[in-house]
């Protein structure tokens, strides 16, 4: 299995262009509170294959995509949940009652703007998702990636998830997009990176394990009308991006 290095930092040579915050900035906090499952197949289960929509920006409606990235992915695979507080074997952060999304076994969760209104993520809270009691975690059992689309540049940054408290749960942690959050996207691609467990050596790895698993909620987006123009290097992050988009037209 190919073993991907983490890069903990964004390219400084990736920010070379900032949106400005501007009088009638539009912002939004997506909370999965409620979710309407009728469009998934086994709700409240996600396969690979299945789309559902949150309301957005300004009146708007996000789409939400979760897929496999595996070159055996079927439709129908399952890539996640939608979890309202209770995980069954798993271990799922503890900290969280209301509703969440659970991306499974190395699974995406791409996102973006129905009438492709493009939007900043300015934060979320996050959590890794271990594969249950038998598996002890590492201080920093993962990573989240977050990978931002426009015009087909991409730019990802990769911020640390928190393993087990001191009662053994995992929790959800508010994360600050930071330098990311000052670009604006067409879509945006989350996964999960894997780490080491405490009775390995193994370095960080994505889609290779089954085992970056992750939970989101409380995606905090933003749109700055008429944003200055945004300038991507590093382009071309995930091999899954030019095969998947299906709303690129």
């Amino acid at each position: 299995m190919k073993k991907v290095g983490i890069r903990l930092a964004l390219a400084a040579a990736a920010l070379l262009t900032s949106v400005g915050v501007q009088a009638g900035v539009l912002r939004t906090t997506i909370t999965f509170d409620p979710v309407d499952t009728s469009p998934l197949v086994f709700p409240p289960l996600l396969v690979n294959g299945d789309e559902f929509f949150q309301p957005g920006l300004a009146g708007g409606t996000m789409w939400f995509d979760p897929f496999s990235n595996s070159d055996l992915a079927q439709p129908g695979d399952l890539v996640g949940s939608i979890l309202n507080g209770a995980c069954a074997d798993l271990l799922c952060p503890s900290n969280n009652p209301s509703n969440y999304v659970a991306l499974l076994d190395d699974a995406v969760l791409a996102f973006g703007a129905i009438d492709g209104f493009r939007f900043s993520v300015q934060s979320v809270n996050a959590s890794f998702i271990g594969n249950g009691t038998g598996d002890p975690l590492d201080a920093t059992p993962g990573y989240l990636a977050l990978q931002g689309v426009r015009n087909g540049q991409a730019l990802t940054a990769y911020y640390a998830l928190s393993g087990v408290d001191a009662n053994g749960h995992l929790n959800f942690g508010n994360i600050d997009t930071g330098a990311f959050g000052n670009f604006e996207f067409d879509y945006v691609f989350a996964f999960a990176y894997s780490c080491k467990t405490v009775d390995t050596n193994s370095s960080c790895t994505a889609f290779s394990s089954n085992k970056a698993q992750f939970a989101l909620d409380d995606i905090v987006i933003e749109h700055v009308p008429e944003p200055a123009s945004l300038a991507l290097v590093g382009v071309a992050g995930l091999a899954l991006m030019g095969a998947r988009r299906r709303r690129a037209a």
